[in-house]
């Protein structure tokens, strides 16, 4: 029924419209009395965070249509404001899973979510075969410890404690060997049959809620989590007791891997992925000059957040909290309905044509920037550049951040020419690439820019709310936005575009590793594998062949089935080794020789 509700909601000829105090302040300037109405709406209790799919996401769409219709904007691709498409928000237990341990004629059978849990990076499907305890599951020949060293793995459900054999008065030299994740690939590339993970501490024995995130995507191989105390009944009955077992390992720093004789495991996994109907708001503004008016300058920000929190939030409460995002990004949302409005009123002025949108999905891996710029509706104009706002609500000391500023020749001498109006303390960063939506149109070789006013204590938590807002701040950093765009359209010539050569102060990759590749993870993408959305000027990825579009299977000798194998491969290299990667291109395996560089 919820879901029939929110497509009727969206899709509905008749949208139900909220109500709010906007138009008692209604005009066609740029004023803080509207930017103030505006995210205290946005940010309100009743929108409950903006999650996308979610009722307060689907009121948001909601209300930026119904803005976007009220200032005169055209709907861009069809007779709706609304690009809508299904984005994957939860992950549910599916209706067949079953786990029994057999031991010859005996067999005891556990119950999901009470005595065992899938992860949420196991595959579906069904997991068989002999137990075998393999302590910690870390390979890592570099400290002398290896759980596989002797063991006939294939075929076999593995059993696995968490962490790592480093007692708590002791520095961690296996840190980098403790990733979950990183012990499941060691377990697929032996060809075990299912992972099996405890609890190394009896206190610690809770079974993890399912949560979907980036991580959810599959790993290849079925993987639970079983409460520690049937493992240790089964050690119990072979005449072992894993409380000495662990602590000899710990104790010796030796490994201590057996078969668990006569015992088998056979289970069946079934996840179910959620999907919820959501979509980005556009809407369109035709330029007055009959040649200009197809070139398109894209303004945007996202409009989700994190509703009442999940994998992304930095709230250490215990209670479930709103979280309102009224900087991040009611803040960057509103600077595009402020835009919008002035920009309509004055469209007859404007030679080029404007596209105004506001995102979904941001928050999750800029999926609805992601899903625009590899739709249709993005190759339907001619977009010569891009223009990004996001958290541009807490400006302290006039400190305006702007990213992007190297993507076109021409950008920093426009910037300081309209800031003489202002006199911000202009910070420029000259990549194209961040955290945020224009590196959806960077990837497609689009000049951008990306305002911002930095970070605070209360991003990605509960006290993101509005009355933080500067408001006076905010009117001043849109309007400046204004005179800038405004400038853009009217220009004789388009941005040219320019691709940033990647700096060596700033090179990064996803996870602690110390090579660095110099790819742009495609966060949208539900292809198997690593999808690169791009490649940074002059980076190893670059000069060995690797091109935006392509999908990553093979890293070295190991498989990648998501970003988490990549992760996991990277961190097996050091600086100056020359790996062979092989991408998928237009269906088409290639391989691509990659040096790799130092991060």
């Amino acid at each position: 029924m919820k879901k029939i509700f929110l497509l009727a909601l969206i899709f509905s000829a008749s949208f139900i419209f909220a109500q709010y105090d906007i138009d008692k302040v209604r005009n066609n300037e740029i004023t803080k009395e509207e930017i103030y109405e505006h995210i205290k709406y946005l940010a309100s209790d009743k929108l409950e965070g903006r999650y996308p799919g979610s009722t307060g996401g689907v009121l948001a769409m909601d209300y930026l249509s119904k803005e976007f219709q009220t200032y005169g904007l055209v709907p861009f691709g069809d007779s709706s404001y609304i690009q809508p498409f299904d984005m994957i928000t939860d992950l549910k237990l599916g209706s067949d899973n079953t786990l029994e341990i057999l031991n010859k004629d005996k067999s005891k059978k556990l119950e999901v979510a009470k005595d065992w849990m899938p992860l949420s990076y196991s595959s579906n499907g069904n997991m068989s075969g002999y137990l075998m305890f393999l302590g910690y599951g870390i390979s890592a020949p570099d400290l002398n410890y290896d759980d596989y060293k002797g063991m006939l793995v294939e075929g076999k459900v593995v059993v696995i404690m968490a962490n790592s054999p480093t007692s708590n008065s002791t520095v961690n030299k296996f840190s980098s060997y403790e990733s979950i994740y990183k012990k499941i690939v060691k377990a697929r590339e032996n060809k075990a049959a299912g992972v099996i993970i405890i609890s190394d501490q009896k206190t610690e024995d809770n079974l993890p809620r399912l949560v979907y995130s980036l991580s959810s995507k599959s790993s290849g191989i079925p993987v639970i989590r079983v409460k520690r105390e049937f493992i240790a009944n089964i050690f119990k009955e072979m005449k072992y007791d894993l409380d000495k077992v662990q602590k000899n390992i710990i104790k010796n720093q030796k490994p201590e891997s057996f078969a668990l004789t006569n015992y088998t495991a056979s289970g069946k996994i079934s996840l179910d992925q959620v999907k919820a109907r959501t979509g980005n708001v556009l809407g369109y503004i035709e330029g007055s000059d009959p040649v200009l008016k197809n070139e398109v300058i894209v303004i945007g920000g996202h409009y989700d957040h994190l509703g009442w929190g999940g994998e992304n939030s930095l709230y250490d409460g215990k209670d479930k909290k709103i979280h309102y995002g009224a900087d991040d990004n009611a803040s960057g949302t509103t600077g595009v309905l402020e835009l919008a409005q002035k920009l309509s009123a004055n469209k007859s002025s404007l030679k080029r044509s404007i596209l105004l949108m506001c995102f979904t999905g941001e928050e999750e891996g800029l999926i609805g920037s992601a899903y625009f710029t590899n739709s249709p509706l993005f190759g339907k104009v001619n977009i010569v550049s891009m223009i990004n706002m996001d958290m541009i609500g807490r400006i302290e000391n006039d400190k305006l951040v702007i990213n992007g500023t190297g993507t076109s020749t021409g950008w920093v001498s426009t910037l300081d020419e309209v800031n003489k109006n202002y006199n911000f303390s202009m910070s420029y960063i000259p990549d194209g690439f961040g955290p945020s939506d224009q590196s959806s149109f960077y990837s497609k070789n689009i000049p951008v820019l990306f305002f911002f006013t930095g970070l605070h204590t209360d991003y990605h938590k509960p006290s993101d709310t509005y009355d933080k807002i500067n408001i006076s701040g905010e009117e001043k950093v849109v309007k400046y936005v204004y005179d800038f765009v405004y400038n853009l359209a009217n220009a004789e010539k388009k941005p040219e575009y320019s691709k940033v050569a990647e700096s060596n102060e700033k090179k990064q990759e996803t996870g602690p590793v110390k090579v660095y590749v110099g790819t742009i993870p495609d966060f949208s993408s539900n292809e198997e594998g690593y999808k690169i959305s791009g490649v940074k000027e002059g980076s190893p990825a670059e000069k060995g062949g690797i091109t935006a579009g392509d999908l990553m299977i093979k890293f070295g000798a190991r498989e990648i089935k998501n970003i988490y194998d990549y992760t996991a491969a990277l961190g097996e290299y050091k600086p100056g080794d020359e790996v062979e990667i092989v991408v998928k291109r237009n269906n088409e395996s290639i391989i691509c020789k990659v040096i790799l560089g130092k991060k």
